[in-house]
C-alpha cells in the first residue's frame, strides 16, 4: 500500500526547465538549488546503444544538431550544444548520459526517468536503465515511466522492485484496474484529468498519483487539494513556496 506522505514531492520537469535548458545538468543542478525533491527527465538510446537524456526524438529543437537521436552515435550527440538555444549563458551545455545523471543526483534526489520509446523501438532501453539503477544502488529513489505501457509491463517483469508509472493524457476507463493488471506502481496523468475520486481509488489500491505538467499557481492548488503524491512542474520554486 502507498504510505501517506507529509507533503507531495516537488519534481522539476526536465529539470528547472523554465529557467535553464531542459534535460541538461545545468537544469538539474538548478532544480536542486531551488528546493525540488527531484526531477523528471527523458531517456533514449543512441545508435551505438548509449542511454542519453533528451526529450524529443529529433535533435533540432533543443540542440544545434539535426535528425533523429537514435540515428546518431554517442560521440556525435555529445559534440552538440544543448544550451545556446535557451540562452547564450548556457552555451556549451551538452546532452548528458543517464549514467551521469544517476551518478550525480541519484543518492539525494528523487528521479523520475521517462523512457522515450513510444514512437520508435529502442531495444535494450529497459535493461540499460535497470542496470544503471542497480549499479548505483538507487532503486528506492527512482520511478520509471513511459507512454508505452507495454514497455512498463516489460520493465516490471524484469525488475519488480523498481517502481513504474503509466503516463497518459486521456481518459482511461477503469484506470486503477488497468494499472494493477500491468503491475504499475503509479498513475502519471496530465494534471487536467486529475479527479479526487480517482486519487482516492488509486491510493486505496496502493497506487501513487504523480501529475504533469503543473505550472500555474491555481492549478497547483487544485492538484494539491486533490491529494496527489508528486507534482511535476517547470517551476519548482513556485511549488516550493506553495508547499510551505
Amino acid at each position: 500500500m502507498v504510505h501517506a506522505r507529509s507533503k507531495p514531492r516537488n519534481l522539476a520537469h526536465r529539470g528547472a526547465s523554465a529557467l535553464a535548458p531542459e534535460n541538461t545538468m545545468a537544469a538539474f543542478r538548478l532544480a536542486e538549488q531551488l528546493g525540488a525533491d527531484g526531477f523528471e527527465f527523458d531517456v533514449q538510446v543512441t545508435r551505438d546503444g548509449v542511454a542519453v537524456v533528451i526529450h524529443d526524438e529529433w535533435l533540432d529543437r533543443t540542440t544545434n544538431g539535426k535528425g533523429w537521436v537514435f540515428q546518431h552515435t554517442f560521440e556525435e550527440v555529445r559534440r552538440l550544444d544543448a544550451g545556446s538555444s535557451f540562452g547564450p549563458e548556457f552555451a556549451g551545455e551538452t546532452i548528458p548520459t543517464l549514467e551521469e545523471v544517476i551518478a550525480a543526483f541519484g543518492e539525494r534526489m528523487f528521479l523520475n526517468i521517462e523512457l522515450k520509446n513510444s514512437y520508435f523501438d529502442m531495444p535494450g532501453l529497459e535493461e540499460k536503465t535497470i542496470e544503471l539503477v542497480r549499479r548505483y544502488g538507487v532503486e528506492q529513489n527512482v520511478i520509471v515511466s513511459s507512454f508505452h505501457h507495454g514497455s512498463m509491463q516489460r520493465f516490471r517483469q524484469l525488475a519488480p522492485d523498481i517502481r513504474t508509472g503509466l503516463l497518459y493524457d486521456c481518459y482511461i476507463v477503469d484506470v486503477v484496474e488497468y494499472a494493477k493488471k500491468l503491475g504499475a506502481s503509479a498513475l502519471h496523468p496530465l494534471f487536467a484529468g486529475v479527479k479526487p475520486e480517482v486519487v482516492a481509488a488509486a491510493k486505496a489500491n496502493g497506487l501513487e498519483i504523480n501529475v504533469w505538467t503543473v505550472n500555474e499557481p491555481d492549478h497547483m492548488r487544485l492538484v494539491l487539494a486533490a491529494g496527489v503524491d508528486s507534482v511535476i512542474t517547470n517551476h519548482p520554486d513556485r511549488l516550493r513556496e506553495m508547499l510551505k
